[in-house]
């Protein structure tokens, strides 16, 4: 088989980074209309303000103190009042809202304070708008890397094989973990939240000192161009992370086991990234900031795969042509693959799968269940096990659980009631089950119906165990004593 020279796999390499690149600046471009809209509406709210009530092209503090009232206050408060119902998710726990909310109980409002309320309601549904696009366009990098990455590594080696398909539900997996101090997401609320309360004191400093509606606009637009700068910022170094993450996912797929570094030029920012320059690490070590990228906000290293060609000399395939297309490699290798059961496990995947089955499972399934920071290497276990199940084979049917008391269930009674008819209950950590009842004994049984948990009885055949993933979403539909029956709800 035909394979390429060194030159072309970092050739390749700066192709997709230029890819990459286009597609965080489409969405960058999408972030600052978000952000210059937010900042156009709560303008036009000063404006209209300063329309009514400003004299000598000012608006003093004494006219803002003015009460809403009637009508117009009964329209308010059932706005206010009906949005605060709306809210879910990471909304109903922002300080913007607890602001709104606090405004909203007050039996008397001032135009100051309606025009912060309009503010708090503009930066929810900025951060709402801002974490949506952003959930989508890093999903959108981890896949498309994952797909090219395979795609790259086959086409240069001049040999095709079957890899599995990447899911709806392995991607919010992957997306869910922050790899640095705060997830994406909490960055952006907490952004937010911060831009909320800059655009407040510059409003109460404009009452106060009577300001113009052209000097207020003005302080608004520098406070919303200081978090644009951020909002970006945070973008491109999610999309570095989560593009590279796809790659990374990619090596791991076709049994690749070590990367390269490549970065740390002139341009460069730091002397971490010049001294990591060509450095080859192993793929399971790869922590970002310490050897893998990003290093900083705004990195621009990358990764290649490294490998010598003799790891796929017993491997099974069918020639490639280098000129094949993305397109009719996908179909054949990924869409046909799925379909005809040719994907096997990667060593990897089996090594994930031997790791959960020890003691581990038990380690693990106890920091998800509390909520703990993992380390990156039980981060990366985590990740690897997701992958593996994703291509373990689906059971339907009735499974079964059996859990005694212990340090995790103190009051029997209370866990029992915890579960609540029609209510869906979602399981943090992997959740364990068996095709026979685990141990009658035990204080506490469920009776669960799969639809997709996977079957690990080829793993673990003495414990004839199904596996459902992390953050499974189950619901009850009876509680006969103790015993707990439920139905897994499948990912749509």
């Amino acid at each position: 088989m035909s394979t390429w020279s060194r030159s072309q796999w970092i050739e390749d390499a700066k192709k997709r980074v230029l890819q990459n690149t286009r597609r965080t600046d489409d969405y960058t471009r999408e972030l600052i209309f978000l952000y210059d809209e937010a900042a156009v509406n709560i303008e036009k709210e000063i404006e209209a303000l300063f329309a009514r009530f400003a004299r000598d092209n000012g608006l003093t503090e004494e006219a803002a103190r003015q009460l809403l009232e009637g009508r117009e206050y009964s329209v308010w408060r059932k706005s206010i009042e009906e949005y605060i119902a709306g809210a879910s998710g990471a909304a109903s726990s922002s300080k913007a809202l607890l602001e709104l909310n606090t405004l909203a109980m007050k039996s008397r409002i001032t135009r100051k304070e309606q025009l912060l309320a309009n503010v708090y309601r503009n930066m929810i549904d900025l951060a709402e708008d801002s974490t949506a696009r952003m959930d989508a366009l890093l999903g959108d990098m981890l896949k498309v890397n994952y797909y090219e990455s395979c795609f790259t590594i086959q086409r240069g080696i001049g040999l095709g094989f079957g890899v599995a398909k990447i899911s709806d539900r392995l991607i919010r997996q992957v997306l869910s973990f922050p790899w640095s101090e705060k997830h994406y997401s909490e960055a952006v609320w907490g952004a937010c939240d911060h831009l909320s309360a800059l655009v407040r004191r510059e409003i109460t400093l404009g009452f106060i000192q009577g300001s113009s509606v052209q000097k207020m606009a003005k302080a608004i637009d520098e406070v919303m161009d200081r978090g644009r700068y951020n909002a970006e910022r945070l973008v491109r170094t999610e999309c570095k992370y989560f593009a590279n993450q796809g790659e990374l996912m990619g090596y791991k797929e076709n049994g690749i086991t070590e990367y390269q570094f490549l970065g740390g030029t002139e341009h460069s920012g730091s002397c971490t990234c010049g001294e990591l320059n060509g450095r080859v690490f192993r793929v399971e070590e790869a922590q970002p900031g310490v050897n893998f990228p990003p290093i900083h906000p705004n990195c621009l290293c990358i990764i290649k795969a490294h490998f010598g060609k003799s790891i796929f000399d017993k491997r099974e395939g069918d020639p490639l042509a280098g000129n094949v297309k993305f397109e009719e490699w996908k179909k054949k290798y990924v869409d046909g693959a799925a379909k005809d059961g040719t994907i096997s496990l990667s060593e990897t995947d089996k090594r994930a799968l031997m790791q959960y089955i020890s003691s581990e499972s038990y380690k693990i399934n106890d920091k998800l269940r509390r909520g703990a920071t993992l380390s990156p290497q039980e981060r990366q276990f985590v990740e690897d096990l997701d992958h593996a199940l994703e291509r373990l084979p689906e059971h339907r049917g009735t499974v079964y659980r059996s859990l005694s008391k212990g340090l995790e269930i103190e009051d029997v009674d209370a866990f029992v009631a915890s579960h609540i008819i029609g209510v869906p209950k979602q399981f943090d950590a992997y959740t364990s089950a068996s095709l026979e009842v685990y141990d009658g004994t035990m204080e506490i049984q469920y009776v669960i119906e799969s639809k997709c948990g996977k079957d690990l009885t080829a793993w673990n055949p003495g414990e004839k165990e199904i596996l459902f993933g992390r953050s499974t979403w189950f619901i009850p539909t009876r509680v006969e004593g103790h015993t707990i029956y439920m139905e897994e709800v499948p990912d749509e």
